[in-house]
């Protein structure tokens, strides 16, 4: 696969910060993930990637526990079955990204694009999805115990069975979520913002 022009300069910027192994990631599966933008079942445990372009890369079943990926272009990514347990993925954009099955658990998604993301039977318990926007993402069967979705963008969202268990539902869903063709948890519609 041809390398996206200006691909180089990020990859460089990405082994300078993280030319050390210590924190967990194996330093051949970051460079097959460079070489190829398919790495399935890597182990990148910590891997700082901040700023990386990794449009339509395949990380299923990836390891990117604890990994630092904010503001990372993840567009058409498939990640599911991926483990970003407390990964920061703040301001990244996720648009279209399978997450099927991922565990996001602890996971910081503040302000990130997940529009029209795979969610389903995801894990985000104890996730910070505030300000996300979430704009038509699958996120049936998800497990969104105690999630933050204040300011979170829900218009057209399907949360058909998502377990919202001790969520900020309140104040997120009802007060501050942006609420308009949302499929709520037990089937029914919300167009309070339509």
């Amino acid at each position: 696969m041809p390398r996206r022009a200006g691909a180089g300069l990020a990859w460089a910027a990405v082994m300078l910060v993280s030319a050390t192994p210590a924190l967990g990631w194996e330093p051949a599966d970051l460079r097959r993930l460079k070489n190829t933008i398919s790495c399935s079942d890597c182990d990148l445990t910590g891997a700082n990637l901040v700023r990386t372009d990794l449009r339509a890369s395949s990380l299923t079943g990836a390891d990117l526990t604890g990994a630092t990926l904010s503001y990372s272009s993840f567009i058409g990514a498939d990640l599911s079955g991926a483990d970003l347990g407390r990964a920061d993925l703040s301001g990244a954009n996720l648009f279209y990204a399978d997450l099927s099955g991922a565990d996001l658990s602890g996971a910081d998604l503040t302000g990130a694009n997940l529009a029209g993301a795979r969610l389903s039977g995801a894990v985000l318990t104890g996730t910070d999805l505030s300000g996300a926007n979430l704009f038509r993402a699958d996120l049936t069967d998800a497990r969104m115990q105690g999630a933050d979705l204040g300011s979170a963008s829900l218009a057209s969202a399907d949360l058909t069975g998502a377990d919202l268990t001790g969520a900020d539902v309140d104040r997120a869903l009802l007060v501050e979520a942006t609420l308009c063709g949302t499929t709520l948890p037990d089937g029914t519609v919300a167009d309070e913002e339509c």
